[in-house]
């Protein structure tokens, strides 16, 4: 097992009603099979994140995905509206037979901890 596998297992799904799933991922698992699409389109958050989407969410009927949009924010990375559940994985460069490279676990619990912080109010220290 190589480095990049023991460290990079993971991938993040969020659905548009706020459920997200932490899952087990290997550089071979395909994209699309993880979406449950024909064709996932990778989007680009960094060098070392990538969002997946469902080419054809909007014609499916798909939902809007406000939870993906607001975890995009927390990166800094806005753009169009995104519907359908996607997945993070990691690094950008595309694997063989359309898999992707897995998150890190820290990678997983910091997108983890900006979805959660996003969906829930968290008190804050009064002042004054």
């Amino acid at each position: 097992m190589t480095s990049t596998q023991a460290t990079a297992p993971y991938a993040v799904m969020v659905q548009p009603d706020g459920w997200f799933e932490l899952a087990d991922w290997t550089p071979t698992t395909a994209v699309a099979d993880a979406l449950n699409c024909q064709l996932a389109r990778p989007v680009v958050v960094s060098g070392e994140l990538t969002m997946w989407v469902d080419e054809d969410a909007v014609p499916h009927g798909l939902a809007y995905n406000g939870p993906a949009a607001k975890v995009l924010r927390v990166f800094r990375a806005d753009g169009p509206p995104y519907f359908g559940p996607v997945l993070f994985t990691g690094r950008t460069d595309i694997v063989a037979d359309g898999g992707a490279h897995g998150l890190t676990e820290d990678q997983a619990l910091q997108l983890i901890e900006g979805h959660l912080t996003r969906l829930a109010k968290v008190p804050q220290q009064r002042t004054g």
